[in-house]
């Protein structure tokens, strides 16, 4: 047994130590290929809203292992997940805990076509690759995206000297994130029993707040693979005759993959009333329908800690949202009069110290999203007077894991308050970064997995995120 293998056996879930160990052992050569893997990243089609992805050097590896226990909580959150959005649909007294409005109930309540009521998904989640611990941060429904950043970071990576590292050893496996979502897709599709052999697909978004337009085409290609004619289209500007819903350029369309969110589908619903009445006529397959805002919300997580909740999922899955669920209230005025919101810190019933998040109830990219441990006692006190009522959910802050990696790019790392965390390392490009881990689940199965990191403990763009390509790693010849 190598070296190499002997660290590798002290940690059965990350193999973080052993990037760093490679990294050690070579930090020149380490250095030089990270620089022409950051240059690459910088020049491909990686980009949030045009600027190009921040990608770290070390990857995100996993065991055979830590992949199953990662497949298995996010496929027993898909189902609890289900549950929910069948309870919405059967149970008028249940909608009212969410108190969406009445257009947006009906448009969810609109009921879809074919069996699987979440066909697309990613969940994030904080976990801990040491212990196999986790806590979800936020679940996302048909705007779910990234996927292309993991194909790019998948190649930029392999031509790294810390792939060949790894590659004496063991056999990296990447993700396949198209081709497998084209083949649910068409598979829901055909099991309406209403559309062509091999439908006409149209994937539509607000282009203009499409954060990946180069990954909407990589979707297109995959459904043309699979012999269905596909296009990306401005949802603004379809056309609709009452029976057939069209592209400016002619395209009929049969069946749509909707990546507008349902909170811009409604700020805007008077400028898309074609695809919003071919889609009440169901003259279109719509994947995934409007149910699917159920999950989306941030409300959601209060929901599945109340006793209405509780009665319909089985002890286990109460278990699981009890364990994997952070505590969450809306930010109502009376809530103001409760003594633990009014803290920074506040201790649990176990005496365990906890913070919190203060969060929009629907919004997406990580925006307006507040930590209490930024603020003073008093600074948090007047900032939750000035959201009470308007839309936010207080929630149980949840530390992410930690893990150092190298970073190529321009990051400044100057206030950065966990800086102390990287020191005494042998390398300037070495730093700490929170670590997010999220599973993509097509039809309810786990399908890849996305790694996102930032030296602060807050993972959104504004808090300087950071990405790292994700690969399951298998030891060669049973060694």
């Amino acid at each position: 047994m190598t070296a190499e293998s002997e660290i590798n056996e002290e940690h059965a879930l990350t193999l973080q130590e052993l990037a760093e160990h490679f990294y050690y052992q070579d930090i020149k050569g380490h250095d030089k290929s990270g620089q022409e893997e950051n240059e690459e990243i910088q020049q491909s089609e990686a980009r949030y809203r045009g600027v190009p992805v921040k990608m770290l050097y070390f990857p995100k590896l996993f065991t055979e292992e830590g992949f199953l226990k990662i497949r298995e909580a996010g496929e027993m959150a898909w189902k609890i997940l289900v549950k929910v959005i069948w309870e919405y649909l059967d149970d008028p007294d249940y909608r009212k805990l969410f108190g969406f409005p009445k257009e947006l109930e009906e448009m969810i309540c609109r009921r879809p076509e074919y069996s699987v009521l979440l066909p697309v998904c990613r969940l994030d989640m904080f976990f801990d690759e040491k212990t196999g611990d986790f806590k979800f941060c936020e679940f996302n429904a048909d705007g779910s995206s990234a996927m292309n950043e993991n194909r790019i970071m998948t190649e930029a990576y392999r031509k790294t000297l810390m792939y060949r590292c790894f590659s004496e050893e063991y056999e990296q496996q990447e993700f396949e994130l198209f081709d497998s979502w084209a083949r649910v897709f068409l598979d829901l599709v055909k099991e309406t029993g209403r559309y062509p052999e091999h439908p006409q697909v149209a994937i539509v978004d607000f282009l203009e707040k499409s954060i990946a337009s180069a990954e909407l085409e990589r979707f297109a290609e995959a459904f043309r693979k699979r012999g269905s004619r596909s296009c990306v289209a401005e949802i603004r500007s379809l056309t609709y005759d009452g029976e057939h819903l069209y592209t400016p350029e002619g395209f009929r369309v049969d069946a749509i993959y909707r990546r507008a969110v349902t909170s811009d589908i409604l700020e805007h619903r008077e400028e898309i009333r074609p695809f919003l009445d071919a889609v009440r006529d169901r003259r279109v397959c719509l994947i995934g329908d409007f149910c699917t805002q159920v999950v989306h919300d941030k409300i959601l997580f209060k929901v599945l800690h109340l006793d209405r909740t509780k009665a319909f999922l089985t002890e286990e899955e109460n278990r699981y949202v009890e364990e994997h669920i952070p505590y969450t209230a809306d930010l109502v005025p009376e809530l103001l009069h409760v003594e633990k919101f009014l803290h920074t810190t506040w201790s649990d019933e176990g005496g365990r110290r906890r913070r919190w998040i203060l969060k929009p109830e629907d919004s997406y990219g990580a925006h307006g999203i507040y930590y209490s441990g930024n603020f003073t006692d008093e600074q948090w006190q007047n900032l939750l007077r000035d959201r009470a009522g308007k839309g936010y959910v207080i929630q149980e802050y949840v530390s992410p894991y930690r893990t150092l990696n190298a970073d190529y790019t321009d990051t400044d790392y100057t206030d950065n308050p966990w800086q102390e965390q990287a020191k005494g390392q042998k390398s300037p490009r070495v730093h700490s970064f929170a670590n997010m881990t999220g599973m993509y689940l097509y039809a309810g199965h786990l399908a890849g997995i996305y790694s996102r990191l930032s030296p602060l403990n807050i993972i959104s763009v504004e808090g300087d995120e950071h990405e790292m390509v994700s690969m399951i790693a298998r030891r060669k010849n049973g060694q």
